[in-house]
């Protein structure tokens, strides 16, 4: 059974700093997922992706602190 969630909120980041420099665009979301909302990264986007509060995302993996990384999808 795949995790699935549904976006709260997004902004489309498209200047970073450190780590994430190299990565621009991309987008941090307020995600829902089991009556519970987390702050997370969403992978995969591109300047054509079509992001909407209410769209569904599913679960990719987690970063090097425990927090989810979701994709498109």
């Amino acid at each position: 059974m795949s995790r699935r969630g549904t976006v709260f909120t997004y902004s489309v980041v498209t200047s970073g700093t450190g780590v994430f420099k190299d990565k621009t665009p991309y987008v941090v979301a307020l995600v829902e997922e089991n009556q519970r909302k987390r702050m997370t990264r969403i992978e995969g986007y591109t300047e054509k992706t079509e992001i909407h509060v209410g769209m569904e995302v599913a679960f990719l993996t987690e970063d090097e602190k425990g927090n989810p990384i979701y994709t498109f999808g």
